[in-house]
């Protein structure tokens, strides 16, 4: 399911997203999409290191990111994050 998002950001960010869409020769949407898709990389990362210290539950987990247990098995396979 893809999302339409229209946001106004800090200016610090439009520069860099400006700065990186002429280094690349890329539309400013891969550049936004690019950052948020890093940003719930990170996420993903962070949540997963609670559950391996135990401070989270695996459904915890799942429920933070929006998705049911079975889709967080399937994410952490596909980013090779043990279970």
């Amino acid at each position: 399911m893809a999302v339409n998002v229209e946001t106004v950001l800090d200016d610090r960010v439009a520069k860099y997203i400006n700065r990186v869409k002429q280094q690349r020769n890329a539309t400013e949407a891969v550049v936004v999409r690019e950052l948020v898709e890093s940003g719930y990389e990170g996420i993903i990362r962070q949540l997963h290191a609670r559950y391996q210290h135990g401070e989270l539950t695996f459904r915890a987990v799942a429920d933070k990111l929006g998705l049911s247990v079975r889709e967080l098995y399937e994410l952490f396979e596909q980013k090779g994050l043990p279970t």
